[in-house]
């Protein structure tokens, strides 16, 4: 087997070797090829590494230029920063003939203050950092933007000035000129104040001077005006123990007296309350129609005058000059003018009703500068008060010394009137509670003061119904009494039915008699009531209760049998209410 092997093994050996020497050719060719080959590619190699010590070169140089590159960038971004810092600074210490010619030539108008706007940029910009303010290109400019400056303080200065005294002007509407003119000009005081403290000062004191001038006159004229208007109520001698019988009371007539009595009544006086914000008096109308009217209502008429005024220039100061302290020193005047007034006033005062009205005015008057938070009157209103809570102790106390003086014999006169110190001491009892219960300070009655008012309120509705029925039942007894036995209230329905018998005799005596009945009916009203008020309400709750009653009298008629016959002795309803219309204006 072996032997079999090897000899298989020789046979291969052979045809391989015979194999080769027929590709002998082939193969020399190959390495004759193979060998161009590697000389090739020794070639290609060294080509190669001369082109990698080439690229080496190539990202050198690359590298260097982008260096370069850098570097050029970061100098031209300097460059480009430094040009426009410098244009900037060009720009705005340059100024250019058409900002120069409008500051010098120019009007003063809105493009004015434009150009104004400009040359106050300037200047702030050379005042902002000491390094540019000492280069050498500002120190060139500078004497030219200090001339323009210079220029414009004394040209706005006296602009401004100059409107100020056009309010000096009779007729001039001062507020308006404010709103429409000088405010939209308040860039020029604020442009003197940034740029020109001492113009700004003058402009200050001229403004000072002129409004303080011009509000204090208006205020004196104005005071003179009202105090034509004024009513006298009271003397030193009109207090509550006086005796209206003593003979120096006499010669000063009816309305005199009827003032004298107003003194000590609130009534309608208290109506000024409720007018607080209302507009004030003019002189002029008053006057033309011959209108008087207690000194609370000239006081709040004066007041409201003044926070009007007051709250316009405090805005516009603050808005125009910026400068609050500038309120107080214009209406330094105005307000000393108002005190001596005042002052004067309150020392001849003997209406205790007036100066508890004027406390209460002062009092809602500081309301209602709170709700507008408005400050600048705090110090007069305050001051105010201060004048008038003494006064009125003062007149308080002449009254409780004159009841002390008092005859307490001569307080019984026969009759039924109560005797008119009584009835002063009563009314104006009634009025310092009802003062308190509206608008007082604790420094009286306080709270009590709200439930007396109203336990008196209810006593006076009660006894008024009283009054009335027994007025009617005095003087209309028969028909009251026909009414409320036999008629409901609803004319429909009979408590009791009537016949002609009875209605009959009802008609008939009301036909006769109702005119002199009412007229007896007014006059003890009139007798009876010395409060006009009382007796008005009365009387009218009378009449009406009358006028209700005659009415179901006259239904009734109709609706019974055989009622016609008595028409001609029905009184109209219309001829009634005439008759009524004419005694309720005559109380």
């Amino acid at each position: 087997m072996a032997t079999m092997v090897e000899g298989n093994l020789g046979h291969i050996e052979q045809d391989l070797i015979q194999d080769y020497i027929k590709d002998n050719d082939s193969l020399v060719l190959l390495h004759d090829q193979i060998h161009d080959c590697d000389i090739v590619l020794s070639q290609i190699g060294s080509l190669l590494s001369g082109f990698q010590v080439h690229i080496r070169s190539l990202s050198s140089e690359l590298r260097s230029l982008h260096e370069k590159s850098l570097d050029l960038g970061v100098r031209l971004k300097n460059r480009k920063l430094a040009e426009t810092k410098l244009a900037a600074f060009v720009e705005e210490i340059v100024a250019p003939p058409g900002l120069v010619n409008a500051i010098i030539d120019g009007e003063v108008n809105d493009d004015y203050i434009k150009s104004l706007n400009m040359l106050s940029k300037k200047l702030r910009f050379a005042q902002v950092d000491p390094l540019l303010n000492a280069s050498k290109a500002l120190k060139d400019i500078k004497q030219e933007l200090e001339r323009l400056r210079k220029k414009a303080l004394s040209k706005v200065s006296a602009y401004v000035i100059g409107i100020f005294s056009s309010m000096r002007k009779p007729g001039t509407n001062i507020q308006i000129l404010q709103q429409n003119l000088l405010q939209k000009y308040r860039h020029l005081v604020l442009f003197l104040k940034e740029h020109g403290i001492e113009k700004y000062n003058d402009v200050c004191a001229a403004y000072v001077d002129k409004m303080n001038k011009v509000l204090s006159e208006d205020f004196r004229v104005y005071l003179e005006a009202l105090e034509s208007l004024k009513l006298d109520i009271g003397v030193s001698t009109d207090v509550i123990g006086y005796d209206a019988n003593v003979v120096d009371l006499i010669p000063r007539g009816r309305e005199q007296l009827r003032n004298h009595r107003f003194m000590f009544s609130l009534g309608e006086r208290s109506n000024i309350l409720k007018e607080i914000d209302q507009p004030g008096l003019v002189p002029c109308i008053s006057e033309a129609n011959s209108l008087k009217y207690p000194y609370e209502v000239i006081f709040r008429s004066l007041q409201k005058l003044l926070m009007d005024t007051a709250s316009s220039e405090y805005i516009f100061i603050k808005a125009f000059f910026r400068d609050e302290s500038m309120f107080y020193r214009v209406f330094e005047g105005p307000v000393a003018v108002i005190d001596e007034n005042m002052k004067l006033t309150l020392a001849n005062s003997h209406d205790a009703i007036c100066l508890m009205l004027m406390i209460c005015i002062t009092k809602k008057h500081q309301l209602v500068m709170s709700n507008r938070r408005l400050p600048c009157l705090d110090t007069y209103l305050d001051k105010a008060l201060i004048y008038l809570w003494p006064r009125f102790k003062t007149v308080f106390d002449m009254y409780i010394q004159s009841l002390y003086q008092c005859d307490a014999k001569m307080l019984w006169v026969d009759g039924t009137h109560p005797h008119h110190i009584v009835r002063c001491y009563m009314e104006f009892t009634a009025s310092l509670i009802q003062l308190n219960a509206e608008c007082g300070d604790g420094q009286e009655a306080g709270e009590e003061a709200k439930e007396l008012r109203r336990y008196f309120e209810e006593k006076l509705e009660s006894n008024l119904v009283s009054f009335v029925d027994e007025l009617l039942m005095e003087y209309f007894g028969d028909l009251i009494k026909f009414v409320k036995n036999h008629i409901s209230e609803d004319l429909i329905s009979y408590t009791e039915c009537p016949n002609i018998a009875d209605v009959e005799p009802v008609v008939k005596n009301f036909a006769v008699k109702w005119r002199t009945a009412l007229e007896l009916m007014h006059n003890e009203v009139v007798t009876c009531c010395s409060n006009f008020v009382s007796g008005m309400a009365i009387l009218k709750a009378a009449m009406a209760q009358l006028l209700n009653d005659y009415n179901r009298l006259s239904e009734c008629v109709k609706m019974i049998p055989g009622g016609s016959s008595l028409n001609r002795n029905l009184v109209s309803i219309t001829s009634i209410s005439y008759e009524i219309r004419k005694y309720s204006r005559t109380l």
